[in-house]
């Protein structure tokens, strides 16, 4: 039902209007699981279905589940939200080969992440494409706020109010490569606030104290709407993570006007960006290509921003995935 690590306040309650159910036992370490009732519902429930849909098989329980659909030769779509390919162990391969080679057709973010399925066997001719977002259309940021407004929300949280502001949001751990940004920024003019949580938040603290750092503020973890109303207050969004599977915060950034820095090692900024017109990719290992995106990010106009967002919403994405159900149902 959730990751042990991630805060309850990161889950949003469900007012969906669909029947959920959750398989509570056999919980093993951070979010594996261990149990036959997902295998049980399937094989009592299968023939009632139209479509059967399997967003992954990192768990005991998915595995058990897509074994036996394998085995009975049951249709499924395999569903994934992002990728990213790696050298892997014969058993990590085999299983994932597997998995992924059997499935009747694939749901991929984009072709960005194509390559971690086709790597196990899946055909590019049986992958569908979708928008992936957490944003509504009524949260998109179109008109910017007036400063007294930003300087309202600013104060709330003791941020500064003059010159420009960069943001970054997300766990505080080592794959987000914060401390890349902590170097850059304690060498420039600008402000930079991290937003978030996590186990390297001490080491944070401790490297801003050391370094005598006074343009750099840490925001503990914020729920959505908080967390979109900061990021509208700010003027640029960067985020230099070694590896994101997906990456929503690029899109969370757009819909608030910011213009976006990204590593080229996130799957949604290199989906979503175009580099020069909303935002800039860049290599984290190429310290020239990032300084020379942060001085020219402010070149980036905010209705291009803003559109890419329009483009990107749950709204949208609704509307794909049941047109790319109905093309598949009629297959």
């Amino acid at each position: 039902d959730k990751a042990k690590d991630r805060k309850k306040e990161f889950y949003n309650e469900n007012k969906y209007n669909f029947k959920s159910i959750t398989f509570n036992n056999g919980y093993i370490g951070r979010e594996n699981s261990f149990t036959f009732k997902l295998k049980k519902y399937l094989k009592e429930h299968h023939k009632e279905f139209d479509l059967i849909i399997m967003n992954g098989y990192s768990t005991f329980t998915e595995i058990f589940a897509l074994n036996y659909l394998i085995k009975k030769q049951i249709p499924y779509i395999f569903y994934i939200n992002g990728g990213i390919v790696k050298h892997t162990n014969f058993i990590k391969r085999y299983l994932k080969t597997k998995f992924i080679k059997h499935a009747t057709y694939y749901f991929s973010p984009g072709k960005e992440a194509d390559p971690y399925l086709t790597q196990y066997g899946a055909d590019i001719n049986k992958i569908y494409h979708y928008i992936y977002s957490t944003i509504y259309q009524d949260e998109i940021n179109l008109i910017e706020k007036d400063q007294n407004a930003k300087d309202k929300i600013l104060n709330e949280y003791n941020l500064p109010t003059k010159g420009k502001i960069f943001v970054t949001s997300g766990q505080f751990i080592k794959r987000k490569n914060n401390f890349k940004l902590l170097e850059i920024f304690s060498l420039r003019k600008e402000s930079l606030i991290i937003i978030g949580d996590g186990k390297e938040k001490k080491k944070y603290i401790k490297y801003i104290k050391e370094k005598n750092i006074h343009n750099i503020y840490i925001v503990p973890f914020l729920k959505k709407k908080p967390l979109l109303e900061l990021l509208s207050c700010c003027h640029y969004y960067i985020t230099l993570s070694k590896e994101d599977i997906y990456g929503h915060s690029v899109n969370e950034a757009f819909s608030q006007g910011l213009p976006v820095i990204c590593s080229n090692n996130v799957i949604s900024g290199k989906k979503l960006i175009k580099n020069g017109v909303n935002g800039f990719l860049v290599d984290i290992n190429n310290f020239n290509e990032i300084i020379n995106a942060l001085n020219n990010v402010s070149t980036i106009e905010r209705e291009e921003v803003i559109n890419t967002a329009k483009e990107n919403t749950i709204e949208k994405s609704i509307e794909q995935h049941i047109a790319l159900f109905k093309e598949i149902y009629n297959k």
